[in-house]
Order: C-alpha cells, then sequence, then structure tokens
C-alpha cells in the first residue's frame, strides 16, 4: 500500500451502540410516561448511538479517544455542555466507555470494544484495561421487558468473542474498489 491508497481504515462497531441506544431510550420512556402520560421526544435528549458512533470513527488503534468538545459538540450540532452530560452518562458504570480525564476542554475517553473497535485491534486487552462488560440486546428490543443486559467482564468470554470474530478484528483496511495502489488483485475482487 502507498501514500496514494484511497482505503480507509477499518472499525468493526459491535452491540454497545445499540445497547446504549436501547437503555437510554428504555430509561427516559419509562420517566415520561409514568401515570398515564404520552411519550414526548425533547430537543435535550441524548442520541448515544450518534455520539458512540462519531467516537467509533475518532479510534486510532488501542489508544484512547481524544475528544475536543467543543469541535465535536459542533460537528455533532450540540451545545459542549449537552456533549458533556452525554459522555457522563455514557461512562456511568463505565458499560461503554471509561473516561480518564477532562482538562483544557479535552476528554480522553476508553471506549469498550464491543461499541467500537479499530480493524488490526485486539479486543482483549482493551476489555480487561477496564473490565467492560457485555452487552446483550434483549428478543423484541426496546419492547422487550428487559432491552439490555450486560455480562460482567470475563477473559474467557472475551477470549471467545475473539475467536469467533477475528477476522473483523484482524482486518486493517476497508477496501476501496476504486483504489487501484493497493494491489493489482483488487481489480479481481470489485
Amino acid at each position: 500500500m502507498n501514500s496514494t491508497c484511497t482505503c480507509r481504515e477499518s472499525t468493526s462497531y459491535g452491540p454497545g451502540i445499540l445497547a446504549a441506544q436501547y437503555l437510554y431510550w428504555s430509561s427516559i420512556r419509562a420517566e415520561r410516561t409514568s401515570g398515564d402520560r404520552r411519550f414526548r421526544a425533547r430537543h435535550s435528549d441524548f442520541e448515544p448511538g450518534i455520539t458512540l458512533g462519531y467516537l467509533g470513527g475518532l479510534l486510532d488503534g488501542d489508544a484512547p479517544v481524544r475528544v475536543d468538545v467543543a469541535a465535536v459538540a459542533d460537528d455533532l450540532g450540540r451545545k459542549p455542555e449537552h456533549l458533556v452530560a452525554e459522555l457522563g452518562w455514557l461512562a456511568d458504570s463505565d458499560r461503554f466507555l471509561h473516561q480518564e480525564g477532562f482538562a483544557d476542554g479535552v476528554m480522553r475517553l476508553w471506549l469498550n470494544p464491543a461499541v467500537a473497535c479499530d480493524g488490526g485491534t485486539d479486543p482483549r486487552p482493551l476489555a480487561a484495561r477496564y473490565r467492560f462488560p457485555y452487552p446483550v440486546l434483549g428478543q423484541g428490543g426496546l419492547s422487550a421487558p428487559e432491552p439490555v443486559r450486560f455480562l460482567e467482564y470475563s477473559a474467557a468470554l472475551w477470549e471467545e468473542l475473539y475467536t469467533s470474530k477475528q477476522q473483523l478484528f484482524d482486518t486493517r483496511r476497508v477496501p476501496d474498489p476504486a483504489c487501484r495502489s493497493c494491489s493489482p488483485t483488487r481489480l479481481h475482487l470489485v
């Protein structure tokens, strides 16, 4: 591969994104519909799926994501304080991410590999670092009695996951069909 390669880095997204969305929406739905009230979304509601997907795109190997809060809030069309509150919710209990620090408007975050993992990165040491749990989505989605449950961290669980999905974790780049610089054999794969 050379400098004119147009293939992009791969990122594997896992069930953590949907789990965060389910968990958030089920909690606010329960809160807002008590007493026969009708549920109404609010502009101030968090969008954990969008936020986690964005953060997954910022991954660089097995390093933490450095989030310039003002810049990311602008990219996502949110107020910085709203983004800080949402990231705080996502970091609560270290289910989806771990906040390592916040200084001078920059947050340092570790993503649970069940949310997103950079291609070519082994998720096992990342999961072990903060003992990230593994989210399991309930049958029936948001209408399930328990839309999300978490399996506590277990090295054996993450080993099994890695073994079953190894090709996803080992892939460093997603081929671009228009790329002609990586390999002439790419032409035959398109």
